[in-house]
């Protein structure tokens, strides 16, 4: 399993789930791969339709990957991630979410159990 890499493999399965590399999906329209709701890090986020409308794609990108990171270090695991993120109670199939994340994962890569924290799974590497 690779050591680095996770939050962005994350990222990537989460970007295909939301539908972003579907040509014209709203996650594309609105530069928000990850689909987020909001983006509490901006002063001023511009959201409408109840999704949050980034300037940009690196700016979606990025808001992603801290949306990601901030839920790791929060001790969630691979399970409560996804199902905060994309809840039954929005007419998901969180069950299958997580299935295909999990299967998005493992081409990527990382072999991970839904129910351990995703922080166990980190690490660095010393660059010289």
């Amino acid at each position: 399993m690779p050591t680095t890499g996770l939050i962005e493999a994350i990222a990537n399965a989460i970007a295909t789930a939301e539908g972003f590399f579907v040509n014209g999906a709203l996650p594309q329209r609105n530069n928000n791969p990850g689909d987020l709701r909001a983006a509490p890090w901006l002063q001023h986020p511009v959201v409408g339709g109840g999704f949050w409308q980034a300037p940009t794609v690196g700016a979606g990108v990025a808001g992603l990957l801290h949306q990601i990171a901030l839920d790791i270090a929060r001790g969630q695991s691979l399970r409560q991630l996804i199902y905060f993120w994309a809840p039954p109670s929005d007419g998901n199939n969180t069950a299958t979410y997580l299935t295909e994340t999990i299967r998005r994962l493992a081409a990527q890569g990382f072999t991970i159990d839904p129910e351990k924290p995703l922080q166990e799974y980190l690490e660095v590497t010393n660059v010289p």
